[in-house]
């Protein structure tokens, strides 16, 4: 197994430390908020990291094409889920926002699970939309995290290009 795979299972593993973090915060307990985020900025650096370095040591695998994106959606989806069961926090996106982030994502995991069981192929090929989501969407939740202001204007720039990429998706 490559660097780059041993980068996204470990992203993979820091989810769920993640998600018990955040969802462990409460204003008495502030200092998990920070450990939330700094476990969400890890594993976020992973997977700029993860790419790279397939890229730079040319070990490029099928396994990694497939777990990468699928780590992504592991990691974003336990934060806005984990953002439902955090009521305390002062900055949150509004649900329809975070409704529309998840629904984009199951939506195109029940897509690719269903042409991959028709056995119809495929590849998955990342786009600019759809690293812009990405990004935007770590950024956001970092920008909860740190309760900065700018969150909220970047929660409708997100949404966005959640929905931008889920139909450039989709139409592939």
């Amino acid at each position: 197994m490559s660097i780059p795979n041993y980068l996204t299972l470990f992203r993979i593993l820091l989810t769920p430390v993640f998600f018990i973090t955040l969802v462990s915060y409460t204003p008495e307990k502030e200092w998990l908020r920070f450990l939330a985020l700094g476990i969400f900025v890890l594993a976020s650096v992973t997977d700029a990291l993860d790419g790279l370095l397939a890229r730079f040591l040319k070990q490029r695998t099928a396994l990694g094409q497939m777990l990468d994106p699928l780590a992504d959606k592991v990691l974003l989806l336990s934060a806005y889920v984990g953002l439902l069961f955090v009521g305390t926090l002062p900055l949150r996106p509004p649900l329809w926002i975070t409704i529309t982030i998840i629904f984009r994502d199951l939506i195109l995991l029940f897509g690719f699970f269903t042409l991959h069981f028709a056995s119809v192929k495929m590849e998955v090929v990342p786009n600019l939309w759809g690293k812009l989501t990405t990004v935007s969407q770590m950024l956001l939740l970092c920008f909860i995290l740190l309760e900065w202001p700018l969150a909220i204007p970047l929660s409708y720039l997100t949404v966005t290009f959640t929905i931008l990429s889920g139909i450039i998706y989709l139409t592939r």
